[in-house]
């Protein structure tokens, strides 16, 4: 079977020969600064440079999909804050939130898709990018994250307990605009849509929180996913303990965690597929036989995609992330 219709069919449920290894993009990409050396232009702007560097990944380090954008600043962006746009030894990076009060950001900021430039570039890549055999991801900023992107997180922390009622209109209206942009990637040729929330953790928001923010919104966004017959893969960062019961009410395809999560726990707790959770500063740093061990442990952990577990340091080198994809394809 082919790379698409292996990642498909473990999405599905259904039987493959082994897992696919792939890394999606967005916060958990694999453009690092090694592999962006023959890249003129800017890969987070430009789309031919995009398109280039997401045939890279898996061309030399042999991940099993095309994904785009690399970086967690696109969904932020037509909000009014200001943004780096990075380069080939840095992501790009919010460096100043927008310091309106919530009802004037959703009165005076228009974020349809039209006028985000970079949203466009990202949906052109994905029709450029599309094809029968390679599965092409469409990376979404989840709507905890991107809200907290757009002003200051303590700010927005704070609200949740002393105005919650104003914090849930500003982030469902955040929400919506991320489902908007996640059909736009599905129409332009996406197979699926990889959504990361890092901030959404149990361990910053606490169960309660997680539960009245964040799972509402996952519930609206994944409905809409599952009218546009989209399988959807969901990365929460940190300790998933004490979320992990609320996580699986969710009618999500796969479930993608970081490296403190023991995935034989998490999969006798949960009964979606799991994807993970090699960790990414080992990848970075090596060596090369631990890597290989590590991979091996996520395997054995029955994981149904095996991928890097959070995302991934610019100086990471190709060697390290080769051992992992070599590994998964039986090649060492």
């Amino acid at each position: 079977m082919n790379e698409k219709e292996r990642l498909l069919k473990v999405l599905r449920g259904e039987k493959v020969d082994r897992p696919p290894v792939i890394c999606p993009g967005g916060m958990m990409n694999a453009g690092v600064t090694e592999l962006l050396g023959e890249i003129s232009d800017n890969h987070n702007t430009d789309l031919d440079a995009m398109v280039a560097t997401a045939i890279k990944v898996r061309e030399i380090i042999g991940f099993e999909n095309y994904g785009v954008p690399f970086c967690m600043t696109c969904e932020s962006e037509p909000f009014g804050v200001v943004i780096s746009e990075g380069d080939k030894n840095n992501e790009p990076r919010i460096l100043k939130y927008n310091d309106s009060n919530l009802e004037e950001i959703m009165d005076n900021f228009n974020p349809k898709l039209s006028i985000n430039s970079r949203a466009q570039t990202v949906i052109k890549a994905i029709e450029r990018l599309r094809n029968d055999e390679i599965p092409v991801i469409g990376n979404i900023t989840g709507p905890i994250s991107t809200s907290t992107s757009i002003v200051d997180p303590l700010k927005l922390f704070k609200m949740l307990r002393k105005e919650p009622d104003k914090a849930y209109r500003f982030i469902e209206y955040v929400n919506n605009y991320l489902i908007e942009y996640a059909i736009k990637m599905v129409g332009a040729g996406a197979d699926l849509i990889a959504m990361s929330d890092p901030t959404a953790t149990g361990e910053i928001l606490g169960k309660k929180n997680f539960d009245k923010f964040a799972m509402p919104m996952y519930i609206k966004f994944l409905k809409a996913m599952k009218e546009t017959d989209t399988p959807v893969i969901i990365h929460i960062c940190g300790d998933a303990k004490t979320i992990i019961d609320s996580l699986n009410s969710l009618d999500v395809e796969a479930l993608s965690f970081d490296s403190i999560v023991n995935m034989r726990f998490a999969k006798s707790k949960l009964s979606t597929r799991l994807m993970g959770n090699v960790s990414t500063l080992l990848i970075q740093n090596g060596p090369v036989d631990k890597i290989i061990s590590i991979t091996k442990n996520a395997m054995d952990s029955k994981v149904d995609i095996v991928s890097p577990a959070c995302g991934l340091g610019m100086s990471t080198p190709i060697e390290n992330l080769r051992a992992m994809t070599d590994y998964v394809k039986g090649s060492i």
